[in-house]
């Protein structure tokens, strides 16, 4: 008797029981789980002096290489107390998206692929202070402030 035999000798609710088992396994290696990229990252920027920096550029960078091959971007302006808030990073991939991803990043790539998730926040564009960037490590809070050296 052949396995084909056996297979379809099997009673009709073990072989229901299968196919919804089947079709489980199927949704849930289908389905986009949410991966968060970076959490909600507040910061206040301060000159050396310890002051608040009114107005400055922070532009927030964020990119999960494994998932996604273009970065993303959002620019703010510093307010009255030095401060800034971005929203918490997200994106979503099936569990057969991110295992065909680590396979081609690392035959592409080889041991040096990045697979994880990166932020950082660069303070830019004033006049009287230098540029300065914050990297958001994923086993570590983001920096909470960040300080701009005055150029006068």
């Amino acid at each position: 008797m052949s396995i084909f035999d056996r297979i379809f000798r099997v009673s009709p609710s073990i072989r229901a029981v299968c196919l919804s088992i089947s079709f489980l396994v199927l949704i849930l290696l289908v389905y986009p789980f949410q991966s968060e990229t970076t959490p909600e990252w507040s910061l206040r920027v301060l000159d050396n002096t310890g002051r608040s920096v009114i107005g400055i550029n922070v532009t927030q960078h964020w990119q999960h290489y494994l998932l996604e091959s273009e970065g993303h971007e959002e620019l703010q302006k510093s307010d009255s107390e030095g401060r800034v808030t971005f929203s918490r990073r997200t994106i979503r991939a099936s569990i057969i998206r991110r295992t065909l991803a680590v396979i081609g990043k690392i035959l592409s790539d080889g041991k040096g692929a990045r697979l994880a998730p990166r932020a950082s926040v660069v303070i830019w564009g004033s006049r009287d202070h230098e540029t300065n960037v914050a990297i958001y490590k994923p086993d570590e809070p983001p920096p909470a402030e960040v300080v701009v050296h005055r150029l006068n």
